[in-house]
């Protein structure tokens, strides 16, 4: 994919805790399940059906049930399993089928771009004023055009990297440079992803300023300069890892102190009551995704869709969508349908944490980005 690879924590609906990749293993090579009805069909005599295409902890049963009491909709859910998915789906036309996508955020403009997006109806929106600030910009400066507004921010989480904090401080200055950091040499994980691990090089070499417009522009030089850094970081580290379940697994074995991760991974170790690893949020920056829904140009309902996603930000949708996929809301209200637990883990927020947040976005001269990091793993 052009941009960030997705990897976020999900939640099977019998409860049980498994990762986006587990679900990926489990799902073979199946793709995506075809939709559910045409955009505008009808379920139980003259209530609509609203067709979506999303992530599977959208289907949770009481959220399913709680968005279809409320709107007075059928919802026909099928599960995908990448930003990526979604978009070459919709892109190929299937848009029709479907009058709801939630993709991750860097995908809303490439839904625009392609005439796939319709603009949000703010009359039905009533949810949306509880919305934290933070992501009601990054929505006015990622899915904003013409004065329309083409994408409601869902759900999110960030990436930073984690530690044992039986052998690391809790009180250590966070930043990248831990990652760098000989006195843990063959300890340190990184990514095994081009855009999160050759970012994070980045922003430990100062180049912050590089992800602050629309797309992320590292010259050439700073490449060069990210690749021969990256290179050298390899004889500290213990590996690259992609996958959350087996970055969990071993961090449990003991393989590796710190390593490059998603909140998720540890916000999922901390539900299994293993409290001792502890996430850092770097001072140089974390990029961070958030969940966004559009609807479909092609939807005959558009206005009861926007309806449906006005209720999955509400606060007790948002709550139980927060609970079963180990990611918080992007609406604060939702800490009131949380426990004290729920919100110390996914719930809770200090609105300061996301200050240092640096959006997926679009990548510059990205084919450069890739040949530098063939280069980095064959080194």
């Amino acid at each position: 994919m052009s941009q960030p690879s997705d990897n976020k924590t999900q939640e099977s609906t019998s409860g049980h805790s498994v990762s986006r990749r587990a679900y990926l293993a489990g799902l073979g090579t199946a793709g995506l399940v075809a939709g559910a009805g045409c955009t505008g069909g009808a379920g139980g005599g003259s209530t609509p059906t609203i067709n979506i295409l999303t992530w599977e902890e959208y289907a949770d049963p009481d959220i399913k049930s709680r968005i279809e009491d409320s709107v007075g909709v059928t919802l026909e859910i099928t599960k995908s399993t990448s930003s990526s998915k979604m978009f070459s789906s919709w892109n190929s036309g299937q848009h029709e089928q479907y009058d709801i996508a939630i993709p991750n955020n860097n995908y809303v403009p490439k839904m625009m771009d392609a005439d796939l997006a319709a603009p949000v109806n703010m009359d039905v929106m009533s949810n949306y004023g509880d919305v934290y600030e933070k992501f009601k910009g990054f929505a006015d400066t990622q899915f904003t055009s013409g004065g329309d507004m083409y994408g409601v921010p869902v759900r999110f989480g960030w990436y930073g990297y984690s530690y044992d904090s039986r052998e690391i401080p809790e009180d250590h200055e966070p930043t990248y440079d831990m990652l760098f950091d000989e006195e843990y040499s063959g300890n340190i994980i990184m990514y095994d992803n081009h855009f999160k691990a050759m970012s994070g090089a980045a922003l430990y070499l100062g180049y912050r300023d590089a992800f602050e417009g629309d797309a992320v522009t590292l010259s050439q030089d700073q490449i060069d300069e990210v690749k021969q850094t990256m290179i050298e970081q390899k004889e500290m580290l213990q590996g690259y890892i992609a996958a959350d379940p087996t970055y969990i697994k071993q961090f449990k074995q003991g393989n590796f102190v710190i390593g490059q991760s998603g909140r998720n991974e540890i916000v999922e170790m901390w539900s299994n009551d293993n409290m001792w690893p502890k996430m850092a949020t770097p001072k140089e920056g974390s990029l961070a995704w958030f969940e966004s829904a559009v609807v479909s140009t092609a939807s005959e309902n558009k206005e009861t869709a926007w309806e449906v996603v006005n209720e999955y930000i509400g606060a007790q949708n948002g709550a139980t969508l927060a609970e079963v996929g180990f990611s918080p809301s992007v609406n604060p209200k939702t800490q009131e349908n949380l426990s004290e637990e729920q919100n110390e883990m996914f719930g809770s927020i200090d609105p300061s944490r996301l200050d240092g947040m640096i959006p997926f976005k679009a990548v510059e001269n990205e084919d450069a980005w890739l040949t530098a990091w063939e280069e980095i793993k064959s080194a």
